[in-house]
C-alpha cells in the first residue's frame, strides 16, 4: 500500500483536488492531506473550515503565512514552505506527493520532495498563462514531477515539448469541470439563506487577482474594473477576495472601498467551492481574471469577460470573451458578450476523472531517474 500525500494551499486548488482526495482515500487508507497557505489565514477566509466538512481522515496543518499577509515576505513564505514540508516528509515518508497547479509555495513543496527523493504527481501541467510568474512556476513543477495529469490534449503536447516522456502523461480531463458537472449545488433560495442576501436582480460574479508580472499596475487595473461595475448598478455584484500575491493589498483595499459606497455590491473572503459554483451557475455574467472563468464556466455556459493577460495562453471556450484593462475595452467586451446566446461547452470534461487519476497514482511505477524526452 502506498502512502499518498496531497498538499493544498488555497481555496482554488482544494476545490479542484477535493474529489480526487476523497476517491484516493476510499481506495487507499494511507492517504494524507497537508493543509497550508491561505487555508489557515483569517484574512483570506480561514477556508480550512470548508475542508473539515469533507471529513478527510488524515490531515496535517502547517502554517506558512503571517497573521497579516505581506507581499514583501513572499520569499519568507517560500522558505517556510520548504522548511515545513521538510518536517512533514521526514516524519511521514510518503511514497508519492500530489500537487495541483502553480502557486509559489507549492514550488517549495516540490523542491523539497525532490531533495527527499519522493516522486511527484502534478496536475494542470502544460498550460500557459504568460501574464504571471505562475507560468514559470508551473513549468518548473512539471520538470520536477514524474507523473502528469494535463487537462487538455494541447497541454499534453506541451509537456512532451518540455521533455516529459509521453508514457508518464495522462489526460483524464479536468477535476474542476468534473466537479462542476457532478456537485449538488445550492438552490437560489439556499444561497439567499447561506449568504444573507436577496437575489432579486441579475448577478455579476467577480474575481480579480494580481497579475504578478505587471508590476505597479494593480491599482489602474482594479479601478477600471470598478468603473465598469459602477455602470452596472442595476445588478447584484458579488466579489471574492484576491489571491495572496504581490499587490493583493492594493486590489483588496479598492474593492472594500467600492463595497462600502455601493448598496448592490457584496464582498466575501470566500464563498466556498460549492457556494462559488452555485453563484456561477445562476450568474448573468462572470468578470475578472481567475482560472475559474476559463475552466469551470464553460459547463454552465455562463457569459464571461476575461480581463488582461493573467490567463493569456489558455484554451478558451465560446462563452468567454477577452478584454484589456481599459474601461472602454471591458465595456465593449460586455456589449458583445451579452448579445451572444448562452452556449455550454464540455471540452475539459471526461468520465470518471477523479477515479482514473486516483487509480493511476496508486498503480503507477514511478522512476526517480528521469530522462529528457527528445522530439
Amino acid at each position: 500500500m502506498k502512502r499518498i500525500l496531497f498538499i493544498t494551499s488555497s481555496r482554488a486548488d482544494y476545490g479542484l483536488l477535493r474529489n480526487l482526495i476523497l476517491e484516493t482515500q476510499k481506495l487507499n487508507p494511507e492517504t494524507y492531506l497537508m493543509i497550508t497557505g491561505s487555508h489557515l489565514s483569517k484574512e483570506f477566509g480561514e477556508t480550512i473550515s470548508e475542508i473539515k466538512k469533507d471529513k478527510i481522515k488524515k490531515i496535517i496543518k502547517k502554517k506558512i503565512l503571517d497573521t497579516k499577509f505581506k507581499e514583501n515576505n513572499i520569499p519568507k513564505y517560500l522558505e517556510r514552505s520548504v522548511r515545513e514540508t521538510s518536517k512533514v516528509l521526514k516524519k511521514l515518508k510518503p511514497n508519492v506527493l500530489v500537487i495541483l497547479g502553480d502557486r509559489y509555495e507549492l514550488l517549495g513543496c516540490a523542491m523539497t520532495a525532490t531533495i527527499f527523493r519522493i516522486p511527484i504527481a502534478h496536475i494542470h501541467g502544460g498550460e500557459v498563462t504568460s501574464g504571471a510568474y505562475d507560468d514559470s512556476i508551473r513549468h518548473s513543477i512539471s520538470k520536477l514531477s514524474h507523473l502528469h495529469f494535463p487537462i487538455y490534449k494541447q497541454y499534453k503536447k506541451r509537456l512532451i515539448q518540455l521533455g516529459e516522456n509521453p508514457k508518464t502523461i495522462f489526460n483524464y480531463g479536468s477535476l474542476g469541470a468534473y466537479s462542476t458537472k457532478h456537485m449538488k449545488l445550492f438552490s437560489k433560495i439556499e444561497l439567499e439563506k447561506q449568504f444573507n442576501i436577496k437575489l432579486n436582480k441579475k448577478i455579476i460574479l467577480v474575481t480579480f487577482h494580481p497579475v504578478t508580472l505587471e508590476k505597479n499596475m494593480s491599482r489602474f487595473q482594479i479601478l477600471n474594473l470598478i468603473k465598469f461595475l459602477n455602470s452596472q448598478n442595476d445588478k447584484i455584484i458579488i466579489i471574492t477576495s484576491p489571491n495572496f500575491d504581490n499587490e493583493t493589498k492594493i486590489i483588496k483595499t479598492e474593492i472594500l472601498n467600492f463595497t462600502k459606497k455601493s448598496d448592490n455590491v457584496y464582498f466575501y473572503k470566500s464563498l466556498g467551492n460549492k457556494g462559488y459554483l452555485s453563484f456561477m451557475k445562476i450568474a448573468f455574467l462572470l468578470v475578472g481574471n481567475s482560472s475559474s472563468g476559463v475552466l469551470e464556466t464553460p459547463y454552465f455556459g455562463t457569459k464571461t469577460i476575461n480581463i488582461g493577460n493573467r490567463q493569456k495562453g489558455r484554451v478558451l471556450s465560446d462563452n468567454i470573451i477577452n478584454s484589456n484593462y481599459e474601461f472602454k475595452s471591458i465595456l465593449n467586451a460586455y456589449k458583445k458578450i451579452i448579445k451572444k446566446p448562452k452556449k455550454k461547452s464540455s471540452i475539459f470534461i471526461k468520465k470518471n476523472t477523479p477515479v482514473k487519476m486516483a487509480k493511476k497514482i496508486l498503480s503507477f511505477s514511478f522512476n526517480l531517474k528521469k530522462e529528457f524526452y527528445d522530439l
